[in-house]
Order: C-alpha cells, then sequence, then structure tokens
C-alpha cells in the first residue's frame, strides 16, 4: 500500500459475537470509571436489542449494518479498557451519541468520495459512515499509533472494503492526492479543533465546489462564517 495508507480487505461474510453478559463486577481502570459496559445498561446489550435503539430513534438499519455496528460496538467494548477509546460507554449511549450521531448526517448530504475523516480516533464519524455507505470509499485520518491499531482491526473484523488509514496528521503538504489517486470529495470531522485551523488542512485536496462536512466541531458552528470569509473562494451554509 502506498506510504501513509492502510487499505482495508475486501467485503465477506460476517460473523457477530454472541450477547453480551452483565456484570457489575467489572475493574474501574484509571481509578475512576467502571470499564464494564453493561453497568451503564438498562438491559443486556444483544444484537436485537441494539436493533430496537436504532428503531426507536426512527433510524433505519438494514441486517448486515446492524451486524457490522455490533461488532463495531463488541470491538470498542472490549478494548477501550486497554486504549481509552471513548468515554461514552454502554450500548443505548454508543448507538445514540456515536452511531447515529456520526451517521446521521446521511439524512441531508450524499457524500461525494474519497471522504476523508479528520482525527478519526476510534473511527467516528468515518466508521459509522461507511458502514451504512459501502459505495462510498472513506479515509480515516489519524496519527495516534494504538488508534491506527485499532482501526485496523475494525476494518478486518467488519470486512469494510471502502476504508482506508492515512496514519499521519493531515496537514497541507500531506500526500493525500498522490496516494488516493485524486482530489478528495468531502471532509468530515468530529475532532475537537476549531473551524479556521481545518479549512486550512484541507482546502488544497478540495476540488472547487467541493464541500467540507463539519459534523461536530469544538463551539459548534459559531466560527464558521467568520472563518470561511477570510479564505477567497470558500462560503459557509449550516445544516440542522
Amino acid at each position: 500500500a502506498p506510504r501513509g495508507r492502510r487499505a482495508g480487505g475486501p467485503a465477506g461474510h460476517i460473523r457477530t459475537p454472541g450477547p453480551i453478559t452483565p456484570t457489575r463486577a467489572g475493574g474501574v481502570a484509571g481509578g475512576e470509571r467502571p470499564y464494564d459496559y453493561s453497568f451503564y445498561d438498562a438491559e443486556p446489550a444483544t444484537p436485537e436489542y441494539m436493533a430496537r435503539l436504532f428503531a426507536n430513534h426512527s433510524f433505519s438499519v438494514d441486517k448486515r449494518q446492524l451486524d457490522r455496528f455490533w461488532l463495531y460496538y463488541d470491538l470498542l467494548r472490549r478494548h477501550n479498557a486497554s486504549l481509552d477509546l471513548t468515554r461514552i460507554m454502554g450500548i443505548e449511549a454508543t448507538v445514540l451519541k456515536h452511531f447515529i450521531d456520526s451517521a446521521i448526517i446521511l439524512k441531508w448530504f450524499d457524500p461525494v468520495g474519497p471522504v476523508l475523516d479528520i482525527g478519526s480516533g476510534p473511527g467516528f464519524p468515518g466508521v459509522p459512515l461507511a458502514i451504512m455507505r459501502q459505495d462510498v470509499r472513506f479515509i480515516l485520518g489519524e496519527s495516534r499509533g494504538k488508534r491506527v491499531g485499532f482501526l485496523e482491526e475494525v476494518i478486518k473484523t467488519l470486512k469494510l472494503g471502502n476504508c482506508d488509514i492515512f496514519a499521519k496528521s493531515v496537514r497541507e503538504d500531506s500526500p493525500l492526492g498522490d496516494d488516493h489517486g485524486k482530489p478528495l470529495g468531502d471532509i468530515v470531522t468530529r475532532a475537537l479543533e476549531t473551524i479556521p485551523p481545518t479549512l486550512g488542512r484541507v482546502l488544497p485536496f478540495l476540488n472547487p465546489g467541493r464541500q467540507g462536512r463539519f459534523t461536530k466541531v469544538a463551539g459548534g458552528g459559531s466560527g464558521l462564517s467568520a472563518a470561511c470569509a477570510a479564505v477567497p473562494g470558500v462560503s459557509a451554509r449550516a445544516a440542522h
């Protein structure tokens, strides 16, 4: 694979783990937080319960998508204590605040690939988007080694053939165009960086007229118009 890029494997049969047995006797990592996910849930985590949670929030997933989300949840649960992937734990909060929150933009936008996810961390929003849109290619930009290793396992386990990893910091001189063969289609991020520096890093990779979808940024969208006004040829539009 090209330098800075790690490719996902081909799609195929997905093997899903069984129900997650609840136990409230789990340990506490970091001296504060119980990493036993069942501590946070109203009932044991199962694929059926996950399907009900998606339905309760009027978010439609098919069987294959549900299988992948369940595998993803299982990986997050098993690796969170050692890698500190997220402070959002339990199936209810994970489905709403990670999975649906990441993929909800598909209700308003039709992504054009390749889509770059800046600061993907454990895969948000890129992995949920890739699960929902297998026809679009996603690049997960993440420079931290442990997170990159986790993303590699996610891509392999979920058989996400439409995902690559850019295992470096995304900067204006990053070799994204050379690695991926064409300019980026769209950009998404839930990283905490504010909008102006993010714009400066990604503009060289966008075709004229393409959009960057800032799905969650520190301070909300308050700095979007001012940031765009300082860059010639860039305009802003908020979606709610």
